[in-house]
Parts: C-alpha cells; structure tokens; sequence
C-alpha cells in the first residue's frame, strides 16, 4: 500500500522571450512556485502554482505556506490510490487558493499515473492520443509589433491566433481588421478581451466583423468577470461564439453561466479550477449541458502547461490554448511536454514524464 508522504515548495524565476501584455496585466518574467509531492516509495510527482495577483491572486510567500501547512497536513498519510480522498482533502483544506490547490492536486495524480505504469492522460482517458494542438497568443503590444509578432506565428505554422484585445474598442477594431488583412489573413483567428470592453462596445464591435465577413472564430470574456449579465447580453446579440474565461472559476459558477445562457464555451484552466479533480467534473458538467471546452492556461512553464495537456487530450479534437510554455526562455525542470510548432507532443513514460529541477531561485 503505497502512501503520499510530503509535499515541498520550490521557487522559479524564469525570463520570458518577449513581454507579456493584456488588458488587466505586463509580465517580463515568469515567477513561479513548483509543488514536488513524493509517496513512501520514492517517487516524485510535480504541479506549478500559477502566480498573479490580478488574475489568481496568489503570490509566493502565500503560495508556500498553503503548500508546507494546510495542503501537507491534509494530504498526507493518504493512499495513493484513494484519489477521491485525497482530491476531497486538497478541495477541502483552505479557502480560495485555487492555484495553489491545483498545483498540489496535479502533483499527486503525476505520483498516481507513475505508480500505474502510464501516461497522465492514459489514467483519465484510455482512448486519448499523446498530441494536441494550440493556438498562440499575441499580446496585447503596439500594432506594429502585433502583427510582426502574427506574421511570425504564422510562419512558424500556428494555423490558430489569439489576439489579446480590450484595450480600447476603437484601438481594438484597427488591430483586427489589420490582422485579418494582412498576416492573419488566412488563420482562424480568435479574440480575448480580458474583460475590457462593455456589453454594448462588444455587441457593436462583434456585429460590424460579422457584417463584414471578418470571421472571428470566438470571442473570450468580453464583458468584466463579475456581469454575468452583460455577458448574458453579448451571447443573445451576436452570433460570434462567446467563449467565458474570468468569470468562470468552478462548478458553481459554471451551473450559473449555463442557467443564464451567458457563454457557448468555457475556457477551463487548471490554476482557476483547483487541479485535475474539479477540472473533470467541470468538464463533464460542460459537455452535458451542450457547452464546449477549450482547455487554457495561465502564463505558466512547461510544467503547468503539461498538466493541462495531459487533460486536454482527453477531449474530442478541438485547438486548446495551451501556448503558455512557448513565452517562457528556459524551463525549470527536464522532460514534460514539447511543442512542435503548434502541436504539443506529451512524453509516453509514466505521470506526466517531468524530470529532476533544473533551476531554483535562492
């Protein structure tokens, strides 16, 4: 009978290639916390805690002491094979800190898929293949460099784009129509305005690139996260896909959106979720209800990144937004998930195929 022993913090700094800009934030680096969880065998299985307080609202030193206090004191002793007690007891253990509580929850389904013998994403779905694709994100930059930074993408093969947007409607408006006449010309072309616009400049903007044929494949979070309402307004107005993100944490909030009818799909991230366990069940509130998934991140390393990719190649073919891996120079830990072009190819040895650390911040 194999047992969850300790769980550990470990910090990261990494550079980013490029700045990372949207509507609520700027990154030039990716500061993270790494959550190793071993078992009495031996084993190690790793989560990352994605850090932002404007958009998790976890930082560091609160991440720490989530992770060596209350999550270490509820997880371990557990049987390794008992996932729905030791999932219930990470859900359970302290308010809020969904970031933190994921990391954990992945750490110990990697402990669990290793001592199976298989892949992550084998564990939770028997038919999932070992490769999904992601679109890339641009940031929310000058124009000029939006579209230097498309044309690039599109060089490099990524057929799907995401432009963050939200900045100011007209400003907005320019860039797409930009896009969509120049190098994203031929690529699907999503838009995410990070809560930046009203109900009724996304209603106005939405319906003038429908009138002109602009094909928009979605639209993410347009309204602020709290208006379930004027999200609710958006979806009835327009017949672009509304896709919800900020406002959708949990189940709770998902039943919510559904009751509404305020979004077509739900952009479900392990760091807003909890982890794995909670993502499950979302995702399988979700399809009932007629809801499509994507499967996102946050701006995360590779080994968040590769937690999201085991669950995401569990669903039906769909182009996930998993490109939080690609901004980062470096990754601080050998193996995991690999990109390939826009395809993420996942490691087939056992858990989710991460290796030792490479790098810890003093």
């Amino acid at each position: 009978m194999t047992r969850i022993a300790a769980l550990r913090a470990h910090r990261v700094r990494l550079p980013l290639r490029h700045p990372f800009v949207t509507a609520v934030r700027r990154a030039d680096a990716l500061d993270t916390v790494l959550v190793s969880a071993s078992d009495d065998e031996g084993r190690t299985g790793w989560g990352e805690v994605a850090l932002s307080w404007r958009v998790t609202g976890t930082g560091a030193a609160g991440a720490e002491a989530a992770i060596t206090g209350p999550l270490q004191d509820a997880v371990s002793g557990f049987e390794l094979r008992d996932r729905d007690a030791w999932g219930a007891a990470a859900e359970t253990a302290l308010i809020g800190n969904a970031a933190v509580r994921a990391a954990v929850d992945c750490a110990l389904w990697d402990l669990l898929a290793q001592h199976e013998g298989m892949p992550l994403h084998r564990l939770l779905s028997t038919g999932s293949s070992a490769a999904v694709v992601t679109d890339m994100t641009l940031s929310a930059a000058r124009e000029a460099d939006v579209l230097a930074a498309a044309a690039e993408h599109v060089g490099d093969g990524f057929t799907t784009l995401k432009v963050k947007l939200g900045t100011d409607p007209d400003r907005d408006d320019r860039v797409l129509r930009a896009l969509r006449s120049g190098p994203a010309a031929e690529v699907a072309l999503r838009v995410d305005a990070n809560q930046g616009w009203s109900a009724a400049d996304a209603i106005r903007l939405l319906n003038g690139w429908e009138e002109d044929g602009l094909g928009v494949e979605l639209v993410e979070q347009p309204t602020p996260a709290g208006d379930i309402e004027a999200l609710a307004e958006v979806t009835a107005a327009v017949r672009t896909p509304v896709l919800v993100d900020e406002s959708c944490w949990n189940e709770r909030d998902l039943r919510e959106l559904i009751r509404m009818g305020a979004a077509d799909l739900v952009n479900i991230k392990l760091a807003k979720s909890g982890g794995i366990t909670p993502a499950l069940r979302m995702m399988e509130l979700a399809t009932a209800s007629g809801t499509g998934v994507l499967v996102g991140c946050m701006l995360e390393s590779v080994v968040g990144v590769t937690a999201a990719a085991h669950l995401a190649v569990t669903l039906p073919d769909a182009v996930h937004d998993l490109d939080g891996g690609l901004w980062t120079d470096g990754a601080p830990l050998a193996g995991g998930a690999r990109y390939d072009g826009a395809t993420i190819r996942l490691p087939i040895t056992a858990g989710l195929g991460l290796g030792r650390l490479l790098e810890e911040a003093a």
